[in-house]
């Protein structure tokens, strides 16, 4: 009996399923870390080197993940699956507010202000800066994690690759991109700007 040879529609897929494994565990990473800080630590620069290098790294996945799903959606003649339905999904709303209460306990519990100004445009003479909260964008950041991690739960080596299509877009990247790319834009540079403000030269 011989084995069948891997054609490029199962490579793509397998390369889509291990870039989405690998955002997962960037997400788990920086989820685990902002529960423990939230518990009380007090070391602020450290968590916050900390959050900017897995936030950058949860950026640079799910680019990754766009561009394996570009390459698996160009493959010729390729069978459109659905998305099975993820059991258990955590709602948004109890998610937003459980961790804005604990970031909000935390920022306080540090003496930090939260508020910052925010221009979205940096190209727009005209804008004037508005006033942000980057306890909300935080929160906001962590739901999306949260849920992503939950969607992407059954994803492995043997998971269905007709499915992964919609569960990548839409449970993923999507709300990755129309979400959280704002807000880990805000968040990134808020945590560039106060860890500028504490290096010691």
């Amino acid at each position: 009996m011989s084995l069948r040879a891997p054609d490029e529609g199962d490579q793509r897929a397998e390369r889509l399923s291990r870039a989405l494994v690998a955002l997962r565990h960037a997400q788990e990473a920086w989820l685990d870390d902002l529960r423990q800080v939230c518990l009380g630590d007090p070391a602020v620069v450290a968590a916050f080197r900390r959050w900017e290098e897995r936030l950058t790294l949860i950026k640079l996945h799910v680019h990754r993940c766009e561009a394996r799903l570009l390459h698996w959606l160009l493959i010729p003649g390729r069978v459109r699956g659905e998305a099975p339905a993820a059991p258990g999904l955590p709602e948004r709303r109890v998610l937003a507010r459980d961790w804005r209460e604990r970031l909000e306990q935390w920022f306080s519990a540090q003496r930090i202000d939260p508020a910052y100004r925010r221009i979205e445009d940096v190209l727009d003479h005209d804008q004037e800066a508005v006033t942000a909260d980057i306890v909300t964008d935080l929160a906001q950041l962590a739901e999306l994690a949260t849920l992503a991690v939950a969607a992407l739960a059954g994803v492995g080596d043997d998971s269905d690759q007709d499915a992964l299509e919609d569960l990548a877009f839409y449970r993923v990247i999507g709300p990755w991109r129309s979400q959280g790319q704002p807000a880990l834009h805000d968040v990134l540079r808020w945590l560039a700007e106060h860890l500028r403000d504490q290096e010691d030269w």
